[in-house]
């Protein structure tokens, strides 16, 4: 709750700083056109992020209509975006909600989620290193800025392909690594049984990209879709209310920018006021005014919640979300053994 008031005492602060009625009159300049087009590109990236999950339930057997994903997602997407991480939290709920209604094993469910995200990641990776290229080689930035771009793109490009290159040659690391951990800790039953399920987690993850490798493509490609319209967010908006046409390059950099935004000040609930300063400082260097800036961020700000309140209308409706001693809770049914 202290991180939440702050940082919507922040993100209160950026718009007073950069003049209400300035900001107001950017909102204004949108119209309802504009303003359309912000939710489709919203409820686009929605879609195309869940047809990329439903393939790889396909892939993977699990024969669930898509429009039952569309809810798991939604609740997700809820979690992880109320959660101070941007990229991860919501994962667990989506997989045991799919995994309660098909009856069937969490860890199953869960090794289409792992593989998801490792797709996703490949698809930021791609987007952001396009605007990398041109960030290393503008003169706008400091060559320490520079380095430290390259350094998070490489050792993210690391971390996915050694994670990526173990799981299609079945090491089973992950597993290992919880067994080898119950011989040394108390609770050895529990960690072997959680062992197994995160072997059979892997053996599903292993499939994924060997026996149903199609499915996997296509994933993919809705992958690249979700981040292409998250990439356009900029130009959508910019081009209703101030007429603007960024270039390629712009684009690019923008995307990059906010991506290590995301990653590294996402630290307060929904990333208020801190990861909107930062959008703000990169819409400087391209010369947006602060109060375009500042109204970019109020509305895709306020199309965002909505999609969050509706996730979390379908938590509560599930039964999955309390209030506990004054602490909102997430919580999934731990009686069952796989799950």
């Amino acid at each position: 709750m202290i991180l939440l008031v702050g940082g919507i005492a922040l993100f209160g602060a950026l718009v007073y700083l950069s003049e209400p009625a300035r900001v107001f009159a950017e909102i204004v300049r949108i119209g309802a056109v504009g303003f359309l087009a912000v939710v489709a590109s919203a409820i686009g990236s929605v879609l195309t992020w869940s047809f990329s999950w439903y393939a790889l339930l396909r892939g993977a057997g699990i024969i669930t209509p898509w429009r039952r994903t569309v809810s798991p997602m939604l609740a997700g997407f809820a979690v992880g975006y109320l959660t101070p991480s941007m990229y991860l939290g919501g994962e667990p709920v989506r997989a045991y909600w799919v995994a309660k209604d098909q009856g069937i094993p969490m860890a199953r469910v869960m090794a289409t989620v792992v593989v998801e995200r490792i797709l996703a990641g490949f698809s930021v990776l791609t987007f952001a290193s396009i605007g990398a290229v041109f960030a290393v080689t503008s003169p706008q930035f400091a060559s320490v800025v520079k380095q430290a771009i390259a350094l998070g793109l490489g050792g993210l490009a690391l971390l996915l392909l050694v994670g990526l290159i173990s799981l299609t040659r079945h090491g089973r690391w992950l597993s290992r690594l919880v067994a080898w951990f119950a011989r040394l800790l108390s609770g050895r039953a529990k960690l072997l049984r959680a062992a197994e399920r995160v072997a059979e987690m892997e053996d599903e993850i292993h499939r994924a990209f060997t026996h149903y490798l199609g499915y996997t493509a296509l994933a993919f490609f809705f992958q690249l879709l979700t981040i292409f319209l998250n990439y356009l967010r900029p130009q959508i908006f910019f081009h209703f209310t101030q007429r603007t046409l960024f270039t390629f390059p712009q684009l690019s950099l923008y995307f990059t920018l906010s991506v290590f935004v995301n990653a590294f000040l996402w630290i307060t609930p929904a990333g208020f006021g801190i990861t909107d300063g930062g959008r703000v400082g990169i819409f400087t260097l391209l010369g947006i005014p602060l109060s375009g800036a500042v109204a970019f961020n109020v509305v895709y700000r306020f199309v965002d919640l909505l999609v969050v309140g509706i996730g979390v209308h379908l938590l509560l409706r599930r039964g999955l979300l309390h209030l506990r001693r004054g602490r909102v809770e997430v919580t999934v049914d731990r009686t069952h053994p796989d799950r």
